[in-house]
């Protein structure tokens, strides 16, 4: 036994701890949750027992009283040491998050969330001192950028322990574990706080709750009502936020989180999740898609990321095609799930052997699809892992420092396009169909652009300068075009109809008896058949003089900007995506920023009124799609 509370080591000369800790900055942004439930689901799913199936992991909110609990108490004077330390040298973000903590610290009871899994190994090495040797606990509580990790497992830094500290507005995080290896249960609070002064010595601002005479986690012997409340009976790990920064929807927000990235491992039934007594495992994830995916729809936002997931599931559930042939590294270590539909929007969802999704992206092709690309453990899996930040959230060969390491810096770089490539081959060779070159439905014609080279319609396929203002304009590309004026000249003549004598009627009773509503007959006179009036009708395209197409740093949102020579009442605007089979797709525009004003849209053309010739005029457009894209940019 031994006195416990918070101690933090003396800096000794050492460098001092601000309030910008790039370890928590990384997660942190308008996706914390969904940065908290990638890591915590990540790590529990590495975690799991060898004799289980599958992982569970729960997140439950709670309150406890701020004067029962020593840790809390204690919180109140180092916050204030903080504030005497850097009261010279203060800035913004430090005092925004000095003033929320203290005002939190303020209430008599504080805000929890508790993160649990079970059928996990748990921390092991807790009661190891030789901090030379191997401990799953101290890698998690006592080190930065340490993992003790396994071969498949899904992280690699160390640097995803820091999500949880990110969710906290005290950046205090305790851990509580009962581990399977050495059957130790311990418990420990970690504060990533600043620089402060400890009885007139300045301290390190990493701090630990412990028993403070021994240097030591809080063990069995130890009393601790805080612990107390967390006692596990059964292997695994709590990460308990203290100050734990929720909002109206946090409930909601994890569950999309997980539904969007553990898909696979939900299917597979190695995941299930519980968000305050609310399960989600593989018999409830299909209503829980499709509750999201209609709340999406509803709203006619721009956020169709659950819809897209829905998408996944059924490529995975329900899939047109499974392709196992491929073998990047190893034989069959990569597997394609595919399914085609209409409204699908031609993603990708691309993760590892853990379930997890790391990327999505997009390939143009005619053919709507869906597809999921799962690595399988091996080489590949590793290869990968060691390539992926510790976000998870791309595969970066330059991970891999190429000045000290440039075969494998190649050979990763090699592997990553390689693997693309498969995937991209394999789901065109699966969406592949013979259609026509070309099809012409009865008067659709009428409304489509016209060939230029149709000497019927005046055009002039010689005359270059006659450019077509539907010519391509990849991203990022200017076009400027000739002022021209294409039309189409329709005429029609008034003509006349003539009446047949020997016209047999098609009832053989002659007509009908009744008399007629004011009709004459005339047996030898000619019927005239009124037609428009003689003349001609012009059609005119807006005389493009330039425009130009820049994709933003914002997801989903593109410049446009162009301008014409002439005033024009009405202008259209869309975008098509160039494939990589040459096939063009309308893109959905789903909303628009025109001086200043945001406008909320469903629609491949966007229309807009009373143009002024010779002034450029600067669009934002917000599309169905977030990835790079060849665009062609037609205004007519």
């Amino acid at each position: 036994m031994g006195e416990l509370g918070w101690r933090f080591p003396l800096l000794d000369g050492g460098e001092e701890h601000g309030i910008n800790n790039s370890g928590i900055a990384t997660f942190k942004g308008s996706e914390l949750y969904d940065n908290l439930a990638r890591e915590i689901c990540q790590n529990s799913l590495d975690a799991k027992a060898l004799d289980k199936e599958t992982v569970v992991v729960e997140f439950n909110s709670c309150t406890l009283k701020k004067s029962q609990h020593t840790a809390l108490v204690q919180l109140d004077a180092i916050f204030t040491a903080c504030e005497d330390y850097w009261s010279e040298k203060s800035e913004p973000k430090l005092e925004a998050f000095l003033d929320e903590a203290k005002e939190k610290l303020s209430r008599d009871e504080v805000e929890f969330l508790v993160i649990s899994d079970y059928n996990t190994k748990g921390l092991s090495g807790s009661r190891v001192e030789d901090t030379r040797q191997k401990s799953a606990w101290r890698a998690l509580t006592h080190s930065s950028g340490v993992t003790q990790k396994e071969q498949g497992s899904g992280g690699s830094y160390g640097i995803g322990k820091n999500a949880p500290f990110a969710c906290s507005s005290f950046r205090t995080v305790f851990y509580n574990t009962y581990a399977l290896e050495d059957g130790e249960k311990a418990f420990q609070g970690v504060a990533r706080l600043i620089t402060h002064f400890k009885d007139n010595k300045a301290t390190q601002g990493v701090g630990f709750f412990q028993n403070t005479s021994k240097q030591s986690p809080i063990f069995g012997e130890d009393i601790c009502l805080l612990r107390d409340q967390f006692a596990r009976t059964k292997y695994g790990t709590d990460v308990i936020i203290a100050g734990f920064k929720k909002t109206s929807s946090w409930e909601e927000d994890i569950e999309k989180a997980v539904l969007s990235n553990f898909f696979v491992a939900i299917i597979d039934k190695k995941l299930v999740v519980k968000i305050n007594g609310k399960t989600i495992d593989h018999t409830t994830i299909q209503s829980r898609l499709k509750y999201y995916s209609k709340l999406e729809k509803e709203s006619a936002g721009l956020d169709t990321k659950i819809t897209t997931i829905m998408e996944f599931y059924s490529a995975v559930t329900d899939a047109d095609h499974i392709v196992v042939s491929g073998s990047i590294m190893e034989e069959n270590d990569v597997v394609l799930y595919l399914k085609t539909d209409k409204d699908y929007s031609k993603s990708i969802a691309e993760m590892r052997s853990i379930g997890m999704v790391v990327r999505t992206r997009h390939k143009h092709i005619f053919t709507r699809y869906a597809a999921v690309m799962i690595v399988q453990e091996g080489k590949l899996n590793e290869l990968l892992k060691n390539i992926e930040p510790p976000q998870h959230n791309n595969w970066d060969p330059d991970l891999i420092d190429s000045e000290s390491n440039p075969i494998e810096n190649k050979r990763a770089k090699d592997t990553r396009t390689k693997l693309i490539r498969w995937v991209n081959d394999k789901i065109v060779e699966c969406c592949r169909s013979d259609t026509p070159d070309e099809i012409d439905l009865d008067v659709a014609s009428a409304y489509l652009p016209y060939d230029e080279d149709d000497a019927a319609f005046g055009g002039d396929g010689d005359n270059k300068q006659n450019q077509s203002p539907d010519s391509t304009n990849t991203v990022g590309g200017v076009t400027s075009t000739v002022a021209h004026k294409r039309t189409k000249k329709i005429t029609a003549q008034k003509v006349k109809g003539y009446k047949e004598n020997d016209y047999v009627p098609a009832n053989d009773a002659h007509g009908g008896t009744g008399h007629g509503q004011g009709g004459k007959p005339d047996s030898n006179g000619p019927d005239d058949v009124k037609a428009p009036m003689s003349g001609q009708t012009a059609v005119n395209i807006p005389k493009v003089l330039t425009q130009r197409v820049m994709q933003m740093p914002a997801a989903s949102s593109y410049r446009v900007a162009f301008m014409l020579e002439n005033d024009c009442p009405v202008v259209h605007l869309s975008l098509k995506a160039i494939g990589d089979d040459d096939t063009k797709e309308a893109i959905m525009i789903k909303g628009y920023k025109m001086d200043k004003n945001k406008f909320t849209f469903n629609s491949t053309v966007l229309t807009l009124r009373d143009i002024k010739g010779n002034t450029p005029y600067e669009i934002f457009l917000y599309l169905e799609y977030s990835d790079k894209m060849c665009l062609e940019l037609l205004i007519y």
